[in-house]
């Protein structure tokens, strides 16, 4: 891969940082468990009896158990994933300078995500905003997510996370099993880092494409996994602007933001109602405490609906 840029400086920072929470190895042991059995003159014993084809994972800094999977389970060690991934940014033609790092793992060490910001790498979008290119890394031991590496951007005014979607080689997805291949992903994420530009043309064309009120409902539906009429729904929008007999807190979240926020200053075009989206997953409010599995099912979520809108594959 090329270098552009000098970026050991940046990313040598990361790495005197430490690993934060992600601090620590997952290690594996067989699984066993106690049954009473009893003796011949009556008395209880407890026969342990080993699980041959299942294996416990652990953190070996608490001993705290993590999750039970079968023996082709293929994780990865945060360490590995986060170094890795900082060395590809050091490679990458991306400007690292002033990159922020922010590692979150679960409470008890299941899964951990990270995303970098990279502010100094920087584009300007249909809307006149700016926004900072973002990679994200992710994986699990709990088996909950796959592995994964993604570029994002992030809009400095609203400081929404837009989603990638055209552009399906800059992400790496691998379930844990033994094609996993760490180096792969990462060094597909750097040699296509350079394509956001491509998704931004993607945006201008969307800033002047203009949507119907049912092609928005749709989509808004279809983001909000909305299951009742959409005839009906429809009809609601053309007579209120808004749903008004709908409790589906995410459809009422997308309609009350693109109503006072993005076609007012954007109009009735895709670019208007993608932002909406956008701003759904990264701001709308939840009463889940795990933040980083509601963040990653949110974008998973927004992607699929707007790839369907959008017919983008």
């Amino acid at each position: 891969m090329l270098t552009f840029n000098d970026n050991h400086e940046y990313i040598q920072s990361l790495r005197d940082s430490g690993l934060g929470a992600a601090d620590f190895q997952v290690a594996k042991a067989p699984v066993e468990f106690r049954i009473p059995t009893f003796a011949y003159d009556g008395s209880m014993i407890m026969d342990t009896i080993e699980y041959p084809s299942k294996e416990v994972y652990y953190r070996t800094d608490t001993n705290e158990p993590i999750a039970v999977h079968g023996l082709r389970y293929n994780p990865v060690q945060y360490s590995e994933m986060i170094n890795k991934t900082r060395d590809m940014l050091e490679r990458s033609d991306l400007n690292c300078e002033d990159i922020e790092e922010n590692i979150q793992v679960s409470p008890n060490g299941g899964m951990c995500l990270v995303d970098y910001t990279l502010p100094a790498t920087n584009y300007e979008t249909p809307d006149g905003d700016r926004g900072s290119v973002k990679v994200l890394a992710l994986s699990s031991f709990n088996g909950v997510w796959s592995f994964i590496l993604s570029l994002g951007f992030q809009q400095w005014a609203c400081l929404n996370h837009q989603i990638m979607i055209n552009n399906p080689a800059s992400i790496y997805k691998c379930r844990h099993t033994n094609k996993l291949n760490v180096d792969k992903g990462v060094n597909l994420l750097g040699q296509t880092a350079n394509l956001i530009e491509n998704e931004i043309e993607l945006w201008n064309e969307w800033a002047n494409t203009y949507t119907s009120i049912t092609e928005t409902a749709k989509t808004f539906a279809s983001v909000s996994n909305y299951t009742g009429n959409i005839v009906e729904l429809k009809d609601e929008i053309y007579k209120y602007g808004r749903p008004v007999n709908v409790k589906n807190k995410t459809l009422t979240y997308l309609y009350d933001v693109y109503n006072n926020t993005y076609k007012k200053t954007m109009g009735e075009t895709q670019w208007a109602v993608y932002n909406a989206i956008t701003d759904w997953s990264t701001h709308a409010p939840s009463s889940s405490k795990n933040v980083i599995a509601l963040k990653q099912r949110r974008i998973e979520q927004a992607t699929t609906a707007i790839q369907e809108w959008l017919k983008v594959a």
